[in-house]
């Protein structure tokens, strides 16, 4: 997996700083991340589930990829077990998020309510890219 994802401390928010060769390898690292602080990043098989987002910008689109990944865990009880992000352009991205169930075992995440747009980043370097975004707990 290319990218990478580093989790940032904040009084009532989580964040993670992301960087990667191309704003796709940044939806893929927020993903992991996300899944990790959740607790619920579980590599290995799953079932594909087909993501697509529309968005103004690329902090929007961010915001929104990491909304529906938030979602498939809170309203579906899934874990997921990988990510490929196929098409990512600052207005617009798709790709696969697999998933499996939880199953019984206890979570050992924080839970996040919600993605923010609190001291959002997202933007092109000279290397590539480089996001922050926060997470509500």
């Amino acid at each position: 997996m290319r990218g990478s994802f580093e989790v940032l401390e904040h009084t009532a928010d989580i964040g993670l700083r992301l960087t990667g060769p191309d704003l796709a390898a940044i939806l893929e690292q927020a993903t992991v991340g996300l899944a990790t602080i959740v607790g619920v990043w579980r590599p290995g098989d799953g079932e594909p589930r087909a993501l697509s987002v529309h968005s103004e910008d690329p902090g929007a689109l961010l915001v929104d990829w990491l909304d529906q990944v938030l979602y498939l865990h809170d309203a579906e009880g899934l874990a997921l077990t990988g990510v490929e992000v196929a098409e990512a352009l600052p207005d617009r991205a798709h790709g696969t998020v697999h998933v499996a169930p939880l199953g019984d075992g206890d979570i050992e995440g924080i839970q996040v309510k919600a993605i923010t747009y609190h001291r959002l980043i997202v933007e092109r370097t000279e290397h590539g890219w480089r996001a922050e975004v926060y997470l509500d707990v």
